[in-house]
């Protein structure tokens, strides 16, 4: 099936001996993958699959990643939204997985489908055993990859900054992402109580935020919703996507008919949003102020959106009671070391504003230091890739050898070490 990108492909793959490991930071936003022991990944896109037609030859090609605008004219793209693998930060939809990790290879620069070199990838705090196990038979019987590692973006991001001397040794990580928040409180880096809080970060703030500026400009709220409805051709006409040799010659005039009313109606509606455009005034400024303020403010008071959920700062007091024993001492090291990473922690404002929630909920006195990442963004995969370039990185893996003498129900018991670097 034909994939139509504007992602550049490598060309230094042979050059890696089978022994050097391949990082990727699979995350519900973006997917970054590159080699062990690199400062930056090699490939980076959206981490979204679509599969429009060909407006000429009818064909079904797939989008993987952001579009080239230059190519959309020749797709019909109303029939084929975006998808994600994701449901939140776990992944669900593994055929679109394969299809992100065909994409990524290829770009990466192999040849073929199989995979010799050992795999580091990311997942979620808590992810499932049964995404874990998918994900896992999907490098194993698809690419023959030698073996696996699973580990915590958090958890790389907080080891990377560690050894850069911007957090200690005991802290907190907060780590807002694209659908789901995790805090984690890092004891020795070993990751065992979280507080994770879903569905209330990057897609509430992209919402209200597209309200506020359809309010401003005078818009219906629906807008969206009729020019969907309107462009909705799997009902209205459908035989436009018949091939010509599976339809009657009656059929065959009736689907010349369906496509000229569908080709006038979209013409109609282009016109319609072109004078839309044209009627609004000139040089006018929307005031959005109090927008820019309060759609930040979601992380911290989700029920501006209707979310029933606690924000970031009661969220590491939620995870401080959490602890199973009650160790002043531990407390303090703990919120003496809060790193925010995240591309959500890049807001601006967001670690004075984290410092004073924290400081509301902790007792008079207490030690509160918050720092963000060196780079929230890709710190992640840079963590990743200084773990997996260490020669202790195979004794954490997950050989080929263990998924078929074990089973998957092994990896229930997998947990990767963080601290033996």
């Amino acid at each position: 099936m034909p994939i139509v990108s504007k992602t550049r492909r490598q060309t230094d793959y042979n050059l890696f001996p089978p022994s050097v490991p391949i990082v990727i930071d699979n995350g519900a936003s973006y997917f970054r993958i590159g080699w062990a022991g690199e400062t930056e990944p090699r490939v980076v896109f959206r981490n979204i699959v679509q599969r429009p037609r060909h407006k000429a030859t009818g064909e079904t090609v797939t989008i993987v990643g952001d579009q080239d605008p230059a190519m959309m004219k020749f797709f019909d793209c109303t029939r084929s939204g975006p998808r994600s693998a994701f449901d939140s930060n776990v992944v669900y939809q593994f055929e679109i997985m394969e299809y992100i990790l065909d994409f990524a290879f290829d770009r990466l620069g192999a040849s073929g489908s199989a995979i010799d070199h050992p795999i580091l990838i990311t997942e979620c705090v808590g992810n499932p055993v049964y995404s874990r196990c998918k994900m896992a038979e999907l490098l194993f019987e698809t690419y023959g990859v030698p073996s696996v590692a699973f580990g915590v973006d958090a958890a790389f991001s907080y080891k990377y900054n560690q050894r850069h001397g911007k957090c200690q040794k005991d802290g907190i990580v907060i780590c807002p992402g694209f659908t789901t928040t995790h805090t984690i409180p890092a004891e020795e880096l070993k990751l065992e109580h979280c507080y994770i809080a879903p569905d209330y970060v990057s897609e509430a703030r992209k919402f209200q935020v597209t309200q506020a500026l359809r309010k401003a400009r005078g818009e219906p709220k629906d807008e969206a919703d009729e020019f969907e409805e309107n462009t909705d051709s799997n009902e209205k006409y459908p035989l436009i996507n018949v091939p010509d040799n599976m339809l009657t010659p009656e059929q065959i005039k009736d689907k010349k008919k369906q496509l000229f009313l569908k080709t006038t109606t979209e013409g109609r509606l282009r016109a319609r949003q072109k004078r839309n455009e044209e009627e609004l005034e000139k040089e006018r400024r929307n005031q959005l102020e109090e927008e820019r303020r309060r759609c930040p403010e979601i992380l911290f008071h989700p029920n501006l959106v209707g979310i029933d959920q606690v924000g970031l700062d009661e969220m590491a007091g939620a995870s401080i009671r959490r602890l199973p024993h009650d160790d002043k001492e531990l407390e303090e090291r703990l919120t003496s070391s809060i790193l925010m990473t995240g591309g959500c922690s890049l807001v601006p404002g967001m670690k004075e504003r984290l410092e004073c929630g924290i400081r509301m909920i902790r007792p008079c006195g207490s030690t509160i230091n918050v720092v963000q990442a060196k780079d929230p963004v890709l710190d992640a995969w840079r963590g990743a890739s200084a773990f997996a370039a260490d020669l202790n990185f195979l004794g954490n893996a997950f050989t080929k050898k263990d998924y078929y003498e074990k089973g998957e129900e092994w990896l229930r018991r997998y947990q990767i070490r963080y601290n033996t670097l």
